[in-house]
C-alpha cells in the first residue's frame, strides 16, 4: 500500500470508514491553502501509512463532529481550526495529551512553540490540559500596495483605519476613473480597480473580517463572563467602519471567502485587505501573483483601541474514539517538529515555533520577509470567543453581518439582533 491514500470530499460520505479499516492513520484536514504543509510532509512521514481525507471548511467540522458523535473512529487525527476547540474538547472528543508527554518523559510540549500558540491548545484557554499541538500559526495581517498606498497619501504601515480608508478611497477612484492623470485601466500598470477587498460570504469569512475591525473599537462579541456584547455603541462603530471599506471593494466581494479575496490581491484587482499569511507564499510567487514585491505585510490598524490579530491557527488533535492514539500521538509530534514546520514552511505554511520564525535562511529570502511581522502578530493575537457553541454563534453572527451588508436591515437593528440571538445560543434557549 502506498504511502499515503488521498481521499477528497466525497470520499468524506461514503468511503473514509473503509479506508480507515485499511491503513494505519487517518486524519483530516480542510481542503484549502491552510493544509499545504501537512500535505507537504505526510508522505514521508516513517512511522505508519497515513490517509488523508479533505474536506471543504464547513463541511469538515460537520462530518468531524458527526464522526465524534457516533464514536466511529473513522479519524484518527482531525486538524481543527483554533475556534472548534471548545466543541470538541468540552464534549470529550479529544484525547488528552497529557499523559502522553508524561510518558515520553518531557511532560509538557517544548518551548520553542510561540506562547500565544501553546495557549490555543489547553482547554480551558491557556490553563488547561493540553488537547491538541500547534501545526499551521495563522493570525490576520493586513496586505496592502505600498506604492499605491504612498500615491494617495499614506506612507508606511497605516496607523488606524482613517488611514486605510483615505488610501482605499483614492485607489478605488483612480480606479474608476482616468481624472487622477493614470489613464485607463490597461493603461495604469501595477494600479488596481479597488482600495480594498473584504471576505463578505455569509457565515465564517464575514465575521473573521469583522472581528479584528471590532476590536481595535474596544467592541467584542462577548466578555469574560461569557455575556454577549455586540448591541454597543464600540460594535456599531466598528461596522460602520467595516462598511465604509466595503464601498472602496469589488462588487463581488459580497460573495468572497479568503480565497477570493487572496486572488483579487494576488491579481492585483485590490490593493489592501485583511487575510491569512498562507497567502503570502502565492503574492511573492510570479508564476501565481501579478503583485510580486508590492505587497507590504504589518499588523491590523488601530481605531480607537490598538489593533489586535485574530488568530486562526490549524491544529492537530487525536479523536477520543481512535483505536490507534499512541500511533496518533506520535505524528503530531514528527508533524510539529522543527524540522517538519521547516519543510512545511518552504511549502508555504505559517510555522508556530520561534526557531522557524527566526531562521535567517528563511527570513533573508523575500517570500519569508513577512515573518517578523507575523510573529508579532501571533504574541499580540486574540483568539475567538472560546465556547462550545462558536461554530453556531459564528453562522448567525454572519447571518446578520451578511443582511446589512446587503441594506436587508440597519446596523442598528443587525446588532440588536445579533444580540439577541446569540444570548439565545449561550443561554442554550
Amino acid at each position: 500500500m502506498s504511502a499515503r491514500k488521498l481521499l477528497f470530499a466525497s470520499a468524506i460520505f461514503g468511503l473514509a470508514g473503509v479506508a480507515a479499516a485499511e491503513t494505519d492513520l487517518t486524519i483530516a484536514i480542510p481542503e484549502s491553502t491552510d493544509a499545504v504543509g501537512i500535505e507537504s510532509i505526510v508522505d514521508s512521514y516513517p512511522g505508519a501509512d497515513v490517509t488523508v481525507v479533505k474536506a471543504p471548511y464547513a463541511e469538515l467540522f460537520d462530518r468531524m463532529s458527526a464522526a465524534a458523535r457516533s464514536g466511529s473512529g473513522e479519524f484518527d487525527i482531525v486538524m481543527m481550526d483554533d475556534p472548534w476547540i471548545p466543541f470538541f474538547a468540552e464534549n470529550d472528543y479529544l484525547e488528552n495529551l497529557t499523559p502522553y508527554f508524561v510518558a515520553d518523559g518531557v511532560g509538557a510540549p517544548d518551548s520553542d512553540f510561540l506562547a500565544q500558540s501553546l495557549a490555543l491548545c489547553r482547554n480551558p484557554y491557556g490553563t488547561g490540559a493540553f488537547i491538541c499541538l500547534p501545526f499551521a500559526g495563522n493570525a490576520q495581517m493586513f496586505f496592502y500596495d505600498w506604492r499605491q498606498f504612498e500615491r494617495h497619501g499614506v506612507f508606511g504601515a497605516p496607523e488606524n483605519w482613517d488611514d486605510v480608508i483615505k488610501a482605499a478611497r483614492g485607489v478605488s477612484m483612480a480606479g474608476r476613473s482616468d481624472s487622477f492623470g493614470y489613464g485607463t485601466l490597461d493603461q495604469r500598470p501595477g494600479l488596481s480597480r479597488y482600495g480594498y477587498v473584504y471576505r463578505g460570504a455569509e457565515g465564517n469569512p464575514i465575521v473573521a473580517d469583522f472581528l479584528p475591525i471590532l476590536w481595535s473599537y474596544n467592541g467584542s462579541v462577548m466578555n469574560e463572563k461569557g455575556k454577549i456584547t455586540l448591541d454597543t455603541p464600540e460594535a456599531l462603530r466598528a461596522l460602520d467602519v467595516f462598511l465604509q471599506l466595503a464601498n472602496y471593494a469589488p462588487p463581488a466581494a459580497t460573495k468572497y471567502g479568503a480565497e477570493e479575496a487572496g486572488e483579487s490581491i494576488a491579481m492585483g484587482v485590490s490593493a489592501s485587505s485583511i487575510n491569512w499569511p498562507n497567502w503570502i507564499s502565492v503574492f511573492e510567487d510570479p508564476e501565481k501573483s501579478a503583485v510580486v514585491g508590492r505587497i507590504a505585510y504589518a499588523s491590523i490598524p488601530d481605531g480607537s483601541a490598538v489593533g489586535r490579530a485574530e488568530i486562526g491557527h490549524w491544529v492537530l488533535g487525536i479523536a477520543a474514539a481512535s483505536d490507534d492514539k499512541q500511533k496518533a500521538f506520535d505524528f503530531i509530534t514528527w508533524a510539529t517538529s522543527p524540522e517538519q514546520q521547516r519543510i512545511a514552511a518552504e511549502a508555504g505554511n505559517p510555522p508556530v515555533r520561534y526557531s522557524v520564525l527566526t531562521d535567517p535562511e528563511l527570513t533573508q529570502q523575500d517570500r519569508f520577509r513577512h515573518y517578523p511581522t507575523l510573529m508579532e502578530s501571533i504574541l499580540f493575537s486574540r483568539p475567538r470567543p472560546r465556547h462550545a457553541s462558536w461554530v453556531e454563534m459564528e453562522r448567525v453572527l454572519g447571518t446578520h453581518l451578511y443582511r446589512v451588508l446587503h441594506g436587508e436591515v440597519s446596523p442598528e437593528d443587525a446588532l440588536a439582533a445579533a444580540q439577541h440571538d446569540l444570548t439565545a445560543i449561550v443561554d442554550g434557549k
